[in-house]
This record gives structure tokens, C-alpha cells and sequence, in this order.
């Protein structure tokens, strides 16, 4: 039954099949028009009928308003309603589908399905959904049945997707990250097999995984943990570990299985602490398919059993074949290569390097073609594999080319000065503690970048000397050599013992990280939300020469120091030979495994120091002012010798220091009135000038008294007088000393 029950101010109080609903009242509509309107509502809603058209929905809208339209469906025939409102939630979720519009709030908004049920072409419906249930006593029925049919329509999409094995991305750009991971964690078991499958994808196709990687796979966008809660952050984290640890036991294992030459990528991985470092090798570098096969079967034999895959050496090949090729499209084997091919080649690669402004380092030639008298080698050798049908090579046109005294064409590494190390050192505790480990370590030891980065957490032992603490480190260049040759993996030195207190501390401190990775090294570290790596060397150089930068730290000649870490193994070699010491010692403190390679390091840095010791030299290393009359009595070696006494200030005296030989017998002039001023071994310097000023006037004034004595008792012919001659002999050598240093000083 449908009546009007009474009038309320501007409400009328309707009874609609036993419910009572207020409704605005409208005078100038009658009541049987709005009877009308009710039951053709009704009719509607019990038919279904809106399956096939709305009209009746939207006049019905339209009539009584969107809070009455409510009301008169969820009161009256609130089944009917419900199972309307649940139809058109499934069609907004189809149509939501469809589009390209995406959801970014948490709840899906009720207003979507009310706009999809009233859209009609004729009938335009414009409406603020926002209050449409203010008069329901339980709004969020609707809500819940929005998010149930929202809920069950992309859990069908995230079900078929991980059946799939395909990304998450698409349904996370339409639905959000949120709800898409709400979703998921619903089916917890599917979700981390799911998880478990993508991430093993990685591993199938030999690729690093990293949780920044796979979020970015999955999901297409960062996930903020703390949101999607506890639970699932460690099934995220833990599933990539887990593949992690799988792909650092596998990959480096495998990698002889994965040089096919059917392939013309190949990834080659080693271990670096937790991590695993890859090279990428890119064979259709290489512009000839028949000369491309023959490079990929030496590179074969190249790496079987071998682990280190820093091998470069593809690029440069490939740069050479492309050369020749250009020249003569005839070569397709290197069987084809003659000797004009190979000089038109050197041309070429000069021409490259001329153009380049390298003048001054034809390494690159020398190695390039080096490399390719390698691989002919090998295609002319019996270890050439069976199944390259080429034709051999008959000749290695590439062996024509030597390149001697090749070493010396090397960029030397140069020596910090030391005015450049005092300056590192007082500014040097503005990088991070384990850095400034790093900078100490290397400026005690000389020891190499890898020796360094892979100290181990027994590496400190009780030394037999108070003060110094023994380190223990494996010398990774000569680690084969050394087993080859018996000696065991571990090299020992002397440290100060405030330098092993620091290395307590980082062991300290990366205890936890070493126990979670079962791995023995101090460098390991792990930032929020990265997984453990191990300390980047590279970046260490970057760090410190942006120090430089800052503090504008340059060397003697004004320029800027460009630091690397390979200037510390030759600053302390310097260091080492300059004090006297032996080849043997020097091989012995920088790890050499021969005294032969010790012995080139020592002649290098010997000859390099020797040539500068000068006049020039001294004098900016001593602040002192050698003749070139006095250097030129001294031989290469005694100048060594004689650079090491003014180190040690063995042959300092008064004013500066002597420069008379040993073998010469003692000093002359130890006895005498005026010792060394007029001494021609004497050395001295613009420090030392105040000293020879005061020295001057305190002579001035003996002469002067003596003058007056003189006069005082009428002696005239005192010019002879032995005492007048020595006090007057003394005055004019001080007064020379001076003036030569003020005009040394000045040609400067």
C-alpha cells in the first residue's frame, strides 16, 4: 500500500509497503502523480528490469531527488534495492575495467556505481553523491558490497596474472599498490609461491636480482613498507634473500655452462663479498658473423677454468676486425688476415690516437694488436676446438709487430707530496669512520685496493715489538703465484697500535652483518632497505678528491692533486727507499712475491728521485742553498746517501748543514776562530738568515770596539794586527753569506 500519511512543515510523511519514509512535500504535484512515480519505481526494481534499460530508474531519480530515491528503494524494497545496487557495482567494475581511469584512494568511492546506474543519454543526471546516504541507518552495506564486487573482480585478475607468472604492474597502475598487496596478502600460500616463481625467473635467465629490481618488476613503483604492514615486508625481503643466496652459489658456478657460442650475449659473474659483480660481453659487437663465431670460440677456451671475468679484452678485438674489415670486405676468417691488413691496422690505430690527443701512450696500439696475435694463435694451435670449420690460419701476420721497452709508455703513478698529505690528513676526519679506516690503512701499508677492501676479521696478531700490532692479509695479485710457489695465502707486516685499535673497532661494528652473511670480511656493510655490499673503492677516491676540491688541496706547483689509491703503494715505497731501505725489505713490506719485481719497483722510484735531486731540489725539500760547484762532487748514489743524512739530520751544524764527504777524513775547522762560516762544504739556507743578520751585527760591534781601542791609544798602523784582521776577515764572511743567500732568494 502506497499513502500519504500527513504534511510536517515542508515534509510529507509517506507509508510505502510498510515502511514509513519522509519525503519533501511538493504542492504542486498531485498525489496520484506521485503514486504513479512510486509504483513504476517499485516495478522496476522488482522486474530486474533496469538489466536492460534504466529509463525508469533515472526518471524515478530525477522526480524524487537522490536522498528520497534512496530511501523509497533501501526502506521500502531494500532485497530489490540491494540486488540492484550489487548489478550496477559489477557493471561499474566491467566499464572501471575497461577504461584507463586508476583508483588512488583506499576505498572505492559509492558515487561510481550511482553515476553508472543513473547514466543515460537523455537523460542527464547531475548529482553530489557525497550525502546520498545520510537517511540509510547502514551506509556501509553499500560501501561493502562496492568493495566485495570491486574485490572479486581483481583477485580474478591477480589470480590469473600469477598463474601466469606475469607482473603485477598493470592491475597496481588501475587499482593502486594499496589494495593490489591487500589483495595478495589474502591468498597468503599463492602469493609467496608466486613471489617465489618471479623471483626464480631471475635466477632462470641469470640476472641479479635486488628488491628495488623486483619491486620494480612486480609492482612498478617502490614499496613503502610500514603501509602493507610487518608480514608482508619479511615475505617480500625474505624471498629475495633467498634467491640471492641461491644465485651467489649458482652463477659463478655456472658460468662455463653459459659460454655458448650459439649466443651472442654472454653474462659472466664472480663474487664480491655478499654481492656478485657481472660482465657483459656483447659479441654482435663483432660485425662479421664468420670472424664473430671464431672470437667467441677463443674467448671459450679463454675463460674455461677460469673465475676472474675481468677480462676487457672483447671490445678492443672487435674495434680491430671492424678496422680491417672496413678496408678489406674480403676478410671473413682470420685465415684471410695477411701482413698488409695488419700494418693498414697500426695505421689506423695511430690515426685513432693521434686524433684523440693521446700522443703520448701508443699502449693501446701495442695491446690491441697484441690481443689479436692471441686469437690468431690460438685458431693455429693444436688447443683450437674441433667444431670451428674456419680455415686455419697458415701464418700469425700479427707477430711481425714487436713492441719493445713497452713499460715504458706507462702512466707512472705518481708519489703524494707531502704537502699534499698533510693537508689530506688534517681535513680527513670529515668522511665517514670507515673511510678514514680506509685512508689510514692505506697511508701505513701501501697495501693494494683488494688487499685492503678484504681484510678478514682475524687479521690482527700479537707482534713481538711494544707498539705494533701484526696484520694479516691475503696479497690477492700473487695469491696464485704464492700457492704455486708453496708460500701461504697470507702476507704479515707491522702496524702501530693505534692504527690495529681502529681495525678492532670496524670489526666490532660489522659483527652482525658477518654473522647474518657467514662471510669473514670488515668492509661489509648495509644501508636501510639495500641489501650488503661491500665498501665501493671507487667511491672512496670520489670522496677524497672531492675533499680536495673543497679545501683546494694542490701540489707544489699550485695544481690541483687528483688522488687515486694506488698512490699510497708508491708514496710508501719512496718513503721506504728514502730512508735506505733494502730491495729486500721493499719486497718484503709491499708484498712482492721476487726480489726481481721489488727490484724494478726500486730502480723506478730510485731513478725517478735521483733525477730531481738537484739544487732545485734541496732547496725546496731543505730550504737550503747548494752550489751547484758543491753538488757536482757528488755522484747519483752519494746524493742519495747525502739526502738521507739531511732526513736524518745526521750532518746538520750550526746554520745549516756540512757537505764534506766522509771519506775525506774529519773537519778542519772544528779548532779554529770562525769554524764554518768560511767553510766551503757549508750549506745554509733563508731560515737561517736571522741567525747570519745577528751574527753581522754582534761582529759590527766587536770590530767597532776594536776601532776605538785603537784610537783611544793613537794606533794607526793596526790594519796589520793579526787580531784586527781575523775579527775584520770574520765580519766581511758574514756579510758574504748574507748577501749570497738575499740574492739567491731573489732569482727566485
Amino acid at each position: 500500500m502506497i499513502k500519504r500519511l500527513e504534511i510536517r512543515q515542508a515534509s510529507a510523511v509517506w507509508h510505502i509497503d510498510g515502511a514509513e519514509i519522509f519525503m519533501f512535500h511538493r504542492k504542486k504535484i498531485s498525489l496520484d502523480l506521485t503514486v504513479a512515480n512510486i509504483e513504476a519505481y517499485r516495478g522496476c526494481l522488482k522486474s530486474n528490469s533496469y538489466e536492460k534499460d534504466n529509463t525508469p530508474l533515472c526518471d524515478a531519480f530525477v522526480f524524487f531527488g537522490g536522498i528520497s530515491f534512496v530511501a523509497i528503494g533501501y526502506k521500502a524494497y531494500r532485497e530489490d534495492f540491494l540486488r540492484m545496487f550489487r548489478y550496477f557495482t559489477k557493471q561499474f567494475v566491467k566499464e572501471w575495467h575497461e577504461g584507463d581511469k586508476s583508483l588512488h584512494s583506499k576505498e572505492v568511492g559509492i558515487g561510481y556505481v550511482f553515476e553508472t546506474m543513473l547514466h543515460h543519454e537523455k537523460i542527464p543526471v547531475k548529482y553530489q553523491f557525497l550525502y546520498i546516504l545520510d537517511e540509510i541507518d547502514n551506509s556501509h552495506q553499500f560501501v561493502g558490497i562496492v568493495n566485495e564486487e570491486f574485490r572479486a573482480f581483481w583477485m580474478e585478475k591477480i589470480q590469473k596474472a600469477m598463474d601466469e607468472k606475469v607482473s603485477l604492474k598493470m592491475i597496481v597502475s588501475r587499482i593502486g599498490m594499496v589494495r593490489t598487496i591487500r589483495y595478495c596478502m589474502s591468498i597468503w600460500e599463492e602469493t609467496a609461491e608466486y613471489l617465489k616463481q618471479m623471483a626464480g625467473s631471475y635466477t632462470a635467465r641469470r640476472e641479479i636480482i635486488t628488491e628495488h629490481k623486483f619491486q620494480q618488476d612486480l609492482f612498478g613503483e617502490k614499496i613503502n613498507y610500514p603501509v602493507y604492514g610487518k608480514a608482508f615486508e619479511d615475505l617480500f625481503k625474505s624471498t629475495v634473500k633467498s634467491e640471492a643466496v641461491i644465485q651467489r652459489q649458482q652463477f659463478v658456478v655456472e658460468n662455463q655452462l653459459h659460454l655458448d657460442v650459439r649466443d651472442d650475449i654472454w653474462m659472466l659473474y664472480k663474487k664480491h663479498g655478499p654481492s656478485l659483480y657481472y660482465k657483459k660481453l656483447d659479441f654482435s659487437l663483432i660485425n662479421s658473423p664468420s670472424l664473430r663465431l671464431e672470437v667467441k670460440y677463443y674467448f671459450k677456451y679463454r675463460f674455461t677454468g677460469v673465475h676472474q671475468i675481468q677480462d676487457g679484452i672483447l671490445y678492443q678485438i672487435a674495434e680491430a676486425i671492424r678496422l680491417m674489415t672496413e678496408r678489406n670486405p674480403a676478410i671473413r676468417y682470420f685465415a684471410d688476415i695477411d701482413d698488409v691488413d695488419v700494418r693498414a691496422l697500426y695505421i689506423a690505430l695511430e690515426n685513432q690516437r693521434e686524433s684523440d690527443g693521446n700522443n703520448n701512450s701508443p699502449i693501446r696500439t701495442m695491446r690491441t694488436i697484441s690481443l689479436c696475435k692471441q686469437a690468431c694463435a690460438y685458431l693455429m694451435s693444436t688447443a683450437r676446438n674441433e667444431q670451428i670449420k674456419s680455415p686455419h690460419p697458415r701464418q700469425n701476420p700479427f707477430e711481425k709487430f714487436v713492441f719493445t721497452n713497452s713499460k715504458d709508455y706507462l702512466k707512472n703513478t705518481p708519489v703524494i707530496p707531502e704537502t699534499v698529505m698533510d693537508q689530506l690528513e688534517a681535513h680527513i676526519n670529515e668522511l665517514q669512520e670507515s673511510y678514514q679506516l680506509l685512508f689510514k690503512i692505506f697511508s701505513n701499508t701501501g697495501m693494494r685496493a683488494k688487499e685492503v677492501l678484504f681484510l678478514e676479521e682475524d687479521c690482527l696478531e700479537k707482534a713481538r715489538y711494544d707498539g705494533y700490532v701484526t696484520l694479516k692479509y691475503k696479497p690477492y695479485k700473487v695469491l696464485k703465484a704464492r700457492r704455486k710457489s708453496g708460500v701461504g695465502d697470507y702476507h704479515r707486516i707491522l702496524i702501530p697500535s693505534f692504527l690495529a685499535d681502529d681495525i678492532r673497532k670496524q670489526i666490532a661494528e660489522t659483527e652482525a652483518l658477518r654473522r647474518e652473511y657467514g662471510l669473514p670480511y670488515l668492509f661489509i656493510r648495509k644501508r636501510k632497505n639495500f641489501k650488503a655490499n661491500m665498501l665501493n673503492m671507487w667511491y672512496f677516491s670520489l670522496l677524497v678528491n672531492k675533499l680536495i676540491e673543497k679545501h683546494q688541496i694542490c701540489d707544489e706547483d699550485g695544481t690541483l692533486w687528483n688522488f687515486t689509491s694506488r698512490q699510497y703503494r708508491k708514496t710508501l715505497a719512496v718513503t721506504l727507499i728514502e730512508n735506505g731501505a733494502t730491495i729486500e725489505e721493499l719486497a718484503y713490506w709491499l708484498g712482492h712475491l721476487n726480489r726481481e719485481t721489488a727490484a724494478r719497483f726500486y730502480a723506478e722510484v730510485r731513478k725517478m728521485k735521483l733525477a730531481e735531486m738537484n739544487t732545485e731540489f734541496f732547496r725546496d725539500r731543505f730550504d737550503l742553498l747548494l752550489s751547484q760547484e758543491q753538488l757536482t762532487e757528488y755522484s747519483e748514489e752519494e746524493r742519495r746517501l747525502l739526502y738521507i743524512d739531511f732526513c736524518l739530520e745526521q750532518r746538520k751544524v750550526e746554520f745549516g748543514y756540512c757537505l764534506k764527504k766522509a771519506a775525506d777524513g774529519g773537519c778542519e775547522n772544528r779548532s779554529s776562530l770562525f769554524n764554518c762560516v768560511n767553510c766551503k762544504h757549508l750549506c745554509t739556507g733563508r731560515k737561517y738568515l736571522p741567525y747570519w743578520h745577528e751574527l753581522l751585527e754582534q761582529q759590527e760591534e766587536i770590530v767597532w770596539q776594536l776601532l776605538k781601542i785603537y784610537a783611544e791609544n793613537g794606533i794607526t798602523d793596526y790594519e796589520e794586527f793579526r787580531e784586527y784582521r781575523q775579527e775584520r776577515f770574520l765580519l766581511e764572511c758574514y756579510r758574504n753569506m748574507i748577501v749570497s743567500i738575499e740574492e739567491s732568494e731573489a732569482e727566485l
